[in-house]
């Protein structure tokens, strides 16, 4: 069975999985620090950024760019509804903002080596 090394920067860890594996199955077993609500792509919470072998992953299914288009949506509506710039400031840095090397950790899959890193 083909394997790929998925390295966690976070814990700074290491591990051989078959290729397919999720990622979210992996750090779950590792201790990496991904938060998640769903496990299913609904709710766009277990972002991470690949900082490594983006090539290696799973292409985005339409799950993953629909919940990540929602939680964008939600992190500007929140953005737009705050009243002054200091909380703004504050709640900017609070939110996990997905950029072009972020993916979800429940909808992504492992197809060679890669780093990662929770947002």
């Amino acid at each position: 069975m083909a394997k790929a090394r998925v390295t966690f920067s976070d814990v700074n860890v290491t591990v051989n999985v078959p290729v397919g594996t999720r990622i979210i199955e992996l750090s779950e077993a590792v201790g990496s620090y991904i938060a998640y609500n769903c496990r299913e792509g609904d709710c766009g919470v277990c972002l991470f950024e690949v900082t490594k072998g983006q090539e290696n992953l799973s292409e985005m299914t339409t799950e993953e760019r629909t919940a990540l288009r929602a939680r964008f949506q939600e992190i500007l509506d929140g953005w737009l509804a705050t009243p002054d710039l200091a909380s703004l400031q504050a709640k900017m840095q609070r939110e996990n903002f997905a950029g072009k090397n972020c993916r979800l950790a429940c909808q992504t899959q492992v197809f060679g080596d890669v780093t990662i890193a929770p947002l």
